[in-house]
């Protein structure tokens, strides 16, 4: 039971299908996406837990509208630094983080590490991972609020006395809003198209893009728990034998109402200890009333008997 209330509070920790067919996941270009972003958590057997955001390049696009070879290299080189820039954003907040409760074993390059951004020619993407190396190191730079969470075991259908559905509700991590003052705010998918577009500037395609590019973002949630169930859109295995219940919302669908669902049942042991008292105990019951029947009935008989016997003598006398 708090195995499952651990991995609910790692999902929902986060600060920020239409299809798809049962094959392994590799990456999204498995689910037939070409214009993406993905947010992806993988929770391993060890303890380890890795967070990673990948954007596809899609090549194919960028090779029917760039002038040349160099205009293409250029945009996957300005798209690494937009994503590096992404990246030294979590790194920021992780070393605020550390500062203001320094631990010697949750310390960057130990307990938390970091690739660089690079672009992936075999998948055609461009991202990073975050490494924790443990539960522990998650929790510490992860705080895991209340507010975020919506509990819905007392409203849950399907549950009973006997049932019990621990779920999370929590918005999906493209539909967080990111202040950019006082009173203006723009959603995490939106910046990170933004991102994207950033990539295009002063290229020939620049305005091609800005008009076609409507990426679909992706959640990827990742767990070797399989008592783990969601709403997810679907659900795919990987080679390690983990599960992937993954999220998708198009662009033009993305908003505050975007929601992703985490639950999982557990059993009432009191309630199926008291039934199965009071089972026992009925049980028992019926069987001293069932002998106490034949006790009765034995007893009539043999009063009967008795009774004829006395019946016959006075007659031979």
């Amino acid at each position: 039971m708090k195995k499952v209330i651990l991995i609910i509070a790692i999902i929902f920790s986060l600060s920020f299908f239409t299809g798809c067919s049962n094959e392994n996941v590799t990456n999204a270009q498995n689910l037939n996406f070409d214009d993406y972003i993905m947010l992806s958590l993988d929770i391993s057997p060890s303890g380890q837990v890795v967070q990673s955001l990948t954007f596809s390049v899609n090549s194919s696009y960028i090779d029917k509208h760039a002038k040349n070879e160099n205009e293409k290299l250029d945009f996957i080189s300005n798209l690494v630094k937009q994503v590096s820039e992404i990246r030294t954003e979590f790194l920021f907040g992780y070393t605020i983080k550390y500062i203001q409760n320094p631990k010697e074993e949750y310390k960057l390059n130990k307990g938390l590490l970091l690739s660089n951004a690079v672009y992936n020619d075999e998948n055609d993407t461009v991202g990073f991972n975050i490494l924790f190396t443990s539960i522990g190191a998650w929790n510490y730079y992860h705080q895991v609020s209340s507010a975020n969470q919506t509990n819905n075991s007392s409203q849950n259908k399907g549950e009973n006395i006997f049932l019990k559905k621990n779920s999370s509700l929590g918005t999906f991590p493209f539909s967080s809003e990111v202040k950019l003052g006082e009173t203006e705010s723009i959603y995490v998918g939106e910046r990170y198209r933004q991102k994207y577009l950033s990539a295009s500037s002063n290229l020939s395609f620049s305005q091609k893009i800005e008009k076609d590019y409507s990426p679909t973002f992706i959640y990827n949630y990742s767990t070797f728990y399989s008592r783990l169930r969601s709403d997810a859109n679907c659900k795919l295995n990987d080679n390690r034998g983990n599960i992937h219940h993954i999220w998708t919302v198009d662009y033009d669908e993305l908003s505050s109402e975007n929601k992703i669902n985490i639950y999982s049942y557990s059993i009432n042991t009191g309630m199926w200890y008291l039934f199965a008292l009071i089972i026992a105990l009925l049980v028992t019951l019926i069987a001293i009333l069932i002998a106490y029947r034949k006790e009765i009935k034995s007893f009539i008989k043999n009063k009967k008997r008795l009774k004829l016997k006395i019946i016959n003598k006075k007659k031979d006398k």
